[in-house]
């Protein structure tokens, strides 16, 4: 005779919160835009299902769609997913782009910022080793020593330069697949 578990089962209820969760899930990526979803490890159907989402303008087709959605959700990875979009939604990607910019400022020489650039290129693997240590050496080229005898062009010069590598690792940020 088997023995029968009742912690294996769960319970209808707590399926239907599942099921509710997943498809709220399906509504916000309903709401992304299409290159925004494109970085989340969605299936083919699951995409086909999303792109057809933007057509539907009816309220009632559309919660049957979102419906639909969930159904898909649950039959695919949706751990995944939902690990993709935590990732997407990270409230510190911003203050981890500024701290690497502030770690290559701190350093004296462009070989002395190596360990943060590896630290980006490990977070981005996509990233251009090359095009990184260029805008950092240019930007460390830039610093200024002391910024109240510079001049307004040395001053500029420094703010584009970092600017150039913050828009990089922003770039870089943007298109990284989070999968």
């Amino acid at each position: 005779m088997t023995e029968y578990n009742d912690d294996l089962l769960t319970s209808k209820t707590q399926q239907k919160r599942d099921d509710s969760a997943l498809q709220e899930l399906g509504l916000s990526l309903m709401d992304m835009k299409p290159a925004e979803r494109e970085r989340l490890p969605l299936g083919d159907e699951l995409k086909k299902a999303l792109d057809e989402a933007a057509r539907i303008n009816h309220h009632e087709a559309r919660r049957r769609h979102a419906q639909y959605i969930g159904r898909l959700m649950r039959e695919s990875n949706s751990e995944q997913i939902i690990q993709a979009l935590e990732a997407f939604h990270d409230p510190f990607r911003q203050q981890r782009l500024t701290n690497w910019v502030e770690q290559i400022m701190a350093c004296d020489q462009p070989r002395d910022a190596e360990t943060t650039l590896q630290q980006v290129l490990d977070f981005f693997p996509h990233g251009d080793r090359q095009q990184l240590r260029n805008l950092s050496r240019n930007a460390l080229k830039a610093r200024i020593a002391d910024p109240t005898t510079a001049s307004a062009a040395e001053k500029d010069k420094f703010k584009r330069e970092r600017r150039k590598l913050m828009s990089y690792l922003n770039q870089l940020d943007k298109t990284a697949p989070l999968y």
